[in-house]
């Protein structure tokens, strides 16, 4: 736990470790957040929101070129490896859709029990938000779509749904949490390395850091996993190889965020008798 906390930033900058630069930038938010309620500082607020988006564009410029480097990789790694090496990722992705699967199965459940849908209402509800969160793997622009239907279709009344949804979309991200914690067990597969208990443990705890405020961020799943990997000994290369199947990883993450966000939408609206079907609220 201590090794989560910088003793010094500096260092941590120099030596890239990225957990305790994020704690430390978690914790200077509090502080700027504060100061920008009581209209302190603004300059600094400005200019770090200015950096922020030059550090975006930057990302958004790699991410132009991934593709080529990614190929160049996997090739290399193809022609030295042979095709079995895309066993272990084929494995990964079946093991990532059964998992996303049993997921909704549970979170569909959880709402028809306690917001008293029923099955078509839920089908119905989330069919345009199934099919935009696969196509285009991105939160953020499922987020537009995933508001009208929560409102149109599943009943979530306007005042909970603007308030939800988007910060659901910054803050809950269970498919990335599931896709860091699987990443992770296949790499140290790749290298023929055992986890602890204790490291397992780790890994959860990084994840949930690692989540925040990643999920709308360009590439947010190799970023997060940019994060995780370093501290379990493993080289940023060893990246490369998820990253060429980072597309069909993302379909997964993306339903399984947007799902959780308007389930949890759902729930709300429901313990605070702000759901509603056509003009009939559902039963407390």
């Amino acid at each position: 736990m201590l090794g989560f906390f910088p003793t010094n930033i500096f260092e941590a900058l120099v030596k890239g470790n990225t957990i305790q630069v994020i704690i430390f930038a978690l914790c200077m938010g509090i502080v700027l957040s504060k100061a920008n309620s009581q209209k302190k500082y603004q300059h600094i607020i400005n200019g770090l929101e200015q950096v922020n988006q030059l550090f975006i564009d930057l990302i958004q410029l790699i991410l132009c070129l991934a593709p080529v480097g990614i190929g160049a990789l996997i090739a290399s790694v193809i022609a030295e490896n042979g095709l079995m090496v895309l066993i272990p990722l084929l494995k990964f992705l079946i093991l990532f859709g059964v998992g996303t699967l049993f997921f909704l199965v549970i979170l569909f459940g959880m709402i028809m029990i306690r917001a008293h849908m029923t099955l078509r209402t839920v089908m119905h509800g989330f069919a345009n938000i199934l099919i935009i969160a696969m196509t285009t793997t991105s939160s953020a622009a499922s987020l537009p779509v995933e508001m009208h239907d929560a409102e149109k279709r599943l009943g979530i009344k306007k005042e909970i749904s603007e308030l939800i949804l988007p910060l659901g979309m910054a803050l809950n991200s269970n498919g990335l949490a599931m896709y860091l914690a699987l990443a992770c067990v296949t790499m140290t597969q790749f290298y023929g390395l055992s986890l602890s208990f204790v490291m397992m443990l780790k890994i959860v705890m990084l994840a949930i850091v690692a989540c925040l405020g990643t999920v709308a961020v360009p590439g947010g799943g190799l970023v997060a996993l940019a994060i995780i990997v370093p501290t379990l000994g493993l080289p940023l290369e060893s990246i490369a190889l998820l990253a060429g199947i980072d597309w069909f990883a993302g379909i997964f993450r993306t339903v399984l965020n947007v799902v959780g966000d308007t389930t949890t939408a759902i729930m709300i609206a429901a313990d605070e008798k702000k759901l509603v079907h056509g003009s009939l609220p559902v039963k407390n």
